[in-house]
């Protein structure tokens, strides 16, 4: 079992549901590119109704999430190139920002969710 230090232990349920969702993602990508076919199924999804419904609802918690990273991150090239990978490669990508936030912040849960300006901006 892995130990979690004292010093992050009120941000170790995020740790592992990111870990856990970041593991998830790479599993269910890796099983689409050897079973898939991106372009045939890509398309019958966004043909339907509910597919299209599904890609709304995933870019628009994207967006989101993007604007929180623009929000805690002090430096907007940085913010920028991380919204953009959410962007283009989805809540893989925002597991693995979640798991830098928790270790920039260091335990601190105000830090975690605001930067390092933990005074509201």
């Amino acid at each position: 079992m892995i130990a979690i230090s004292r010093k992050y232990k009120a941000v170790s349920i995020p740790i592992v549901i990111a870990c856990g969702g970041l593991l998830i993602m790479l599993s269910i990508i890796f099983y689409a590119l050897i079973y898939g076919d991106f372009f045939k199924e890509g398309a019958a999804l966004v043909d339907m109704a509910w597919g299209m419904v599904t890609l709304v609802d995933l870019y628009l918690g994207l967006l989101l999430f993007s604007f929180w990273i623009m929000w805690r991150e002090d430096n907007k090239v940085v913010a920028f190139a991380w919204s953009l990978l959410v962007l283009l490669l989805g809540n893989m990508l925002s597991c693995v920002y979640i798991i830098k936030a928790v270790y920039d912040a260091e335990g601190n849960m105000m830090k975690f969710w605001l930067g390092e300006c933990t005074t509201i901006k």
